[in-house]
């Protein structure tokens, strides 16, 4: 800090909650079985998890109990550890009772109780010399962990490997997990990593305003009307885990294939389907027809396969795939054994950039998406068309995070909005209106699982740039308000809340 030039000191970011919103609420079906065995379907990311607390809750052995997970109406981390406490409620009252047992929560119940993102406050002083090269970053940040300890703890882990994208210089750190009267905090799409990714591009953007080092020639020109465009760079770190994967030729030379991985509407069947239509191809038999019609994916079960223990992170399609591809190798290997012998008897037989521009209403402070332009590396991607939808759909649940939903508490720690009618996701009118995205080919990489790329959670990081170019808007709004008034341009210096509503934006505008 001593070599900057410059220093902002005390400068402050507040990063607001986001809840779920998947289609399917928490849910989840017990049902008694005999030799004082219990099944349990539920909606969960980790049916081992919940065959684990269901069994000491229960006082049985866990090959007592079966969770069946056939699919997750929608997760996004919701359906992880949230799920555990229906899951055993339902098992609890079914055991006990010796009858079936559904709980099903309804959309209010559930977003008061499953929580969701955790909020921050962030402290930072940076130091940086006059060519724009910062020198020293130090953060203070206090998350808010709700009433449980949840995931929580290992939060300050991904922020910390998101902010670090850029040479910081002498960089340091007092990160604080806090207990609070608020709903448990959970895991949510690219958890730390997205509000570590707005951390560092809010500091960057504070640093340019200072220096003055950004100009819009389009805002000069237009009164009622401001642009905003940005470019955020990513990195984002993904964790390989151990996935099983069985496949079974039956009889009819049909196809059963179980995998770890949990369907959560992300592809992950269709592409474990493909990678065993792909692999058990080699064995080149007559008569193989369409062979995908001929494969049919299982239901995950946790006595019939061990589960990996989370479905999370972007990676478990891809370690569902390769789990798979060994499996149908081996099969490959013995069948083709077969096939010789038959033959000899008769004679034959796989990074991300955005570009962005966004118009800024300035007498409603409405933010439109006029343009957004996504380059993504997928490396060899196993379904293009999977990808391309886990890449919007990663992209729009951010600007939601960051332009839209505001999950918030009462004094009383309790959530207020209990709906749609309250609680605002993006729409068809909030999303970019020319959506343009494009999938990179890398090429084959030795040490990536089949050479694939994350696509589920790392687009979403890119959405940080709809704050970016919304504020980039207002600031350049706030200069031509005070040369109208004659006062000095360089006093606007402002801080943007995350998510940056219509209130919000037209308040910085100075225009109430």
């Amino acid at each position: 800090m001593a070599e900057a030039d410059h220093k902002i000191l005390s400068a402050e970011i507040k990063l607001g909650s986001q809840y779920y919103f998947y289609m399917e609420t928490q849910t989840a079906l017990a049902v008694p079985d005999e030799d004082n065995c219990i099944v349990v379907y539920s909606s969960i990311q980790a049916p081992e998890y919940a065959e684990s607390t269901i069994s000491r809750c229960l006082g049985i052995p866990e090959h007592n109990v079966c969770v069946i997970t056939r699919r997750v109406g929608g997760g996004f981390g919701g359906k992880a550890m949230k799920a555990i406490p229906v899951a055993t409620a339902c098992a609890l009252a079914a055991y006990n009772l010796r009858r079936p047992v559904r709980m099903y929560m309804n959309r209010k119940t559930d977003m008061k109780t499953t929580g969701g993102r955790h909020p921050m406050e962030v402290t930072y002083n940076v130091g940086f010399k006059e060519d724009g090269k910062i020198t020293a970053l130090h953060l203070d940040i206090l998350i808010n962990a709700g009433i449980g300890t949840d995931i929580s703890p290992i939060i300050p882990l991904f922020m910390v490997g998101a902010i670090k994208k850029y040479d910081w210089g002498a960089f340091s750190f007092d990160i604080k997990v806090c207990r609070t009267n608020h709903s448990s905090k959970s895991a949510m799409r690219g958890p730390g990593e997205v509000q570590g990714t707005f951390i560092s591009e809010a500091v960057i953007e504070h640093v340019a305003s200072v220096l003055s080092m950004d100009v819009d020639s389009f805002n000069m020109c237009n009164k009622w009307r401001q642009r905003g465009i940005s470019r955020v760079p990513i990195v984002h770190e993904v964790l390989l885990r151990s996935n099983p994967g069985k496949v079974s030729i039956l009889g009819d030379g049909s196809v059963a294939v179980e995998v770890g991985g949990i369907e959560l509407g992300q592809g992950l069947w269709t592409k474990v389907k493909q990678m065993t239509a792909f692999s058990l191809s080699a064995i080149k038999c007559d008569g193989m027809g369409d062979f995908l019609d001929k494969i049919r994916i299982i239901q995950a079960n946790t006595l019939s396969l061990i589960q990996e223990g989370l479905t999370a992170g972007s990676t478990t399609s891809e370690c569902s795939c390769e789990a798979v591809r060994i499996c149908c190798n081996i099969l490959v290997e013995r069948l083709t054994r077969i096939k010789e012998n038959l033959q000899e008897q008769m004679g034959s037989v796989e990074w991300g950039i955005l570009i962005l521009e966004v118009e800024v209403n300035l007498l409603t402070g409405q933010t439109t998406i006029l343009q957004s332009d996504i380059i993504y590396d997928c490396g060899q991607s196993l379904n293009p068309a999977v990808d391309l939808g886990q890449i919007e759909g990663a992209f729009v649940q951010g600007i939601g995070f960051f332009m839209l939903e505001e999950y918030l508490s009462n004094s009383d720690g309790l959530v207020i909005p209990e709906g749609t009618w309250t609680y605002k996701i993006p729409t068809i009118e909030t999303i970019p209106r020319q959506f343009n995205v494009e999938i990179m080919n890398s090429g084959h990489h030795k040490k990536r699982l089949l050479s694939s790329k994350a696509s589920g959670e790392p687009p979403l990081l890119l959405a940080a740039l709809v704050h970016c170019a919304t504020r980039a808007v207002i600031k350049e709004a706030r200069k031509q308000l005070l040369r109208w008034k004659g006062l000095n341009e360089s006093d606007s210096t402002f801080q943007l809340e995350v998510p940056a509503t219509m209130s919000i934006v037209k308040k910085l505008q100075c225009l109430l």
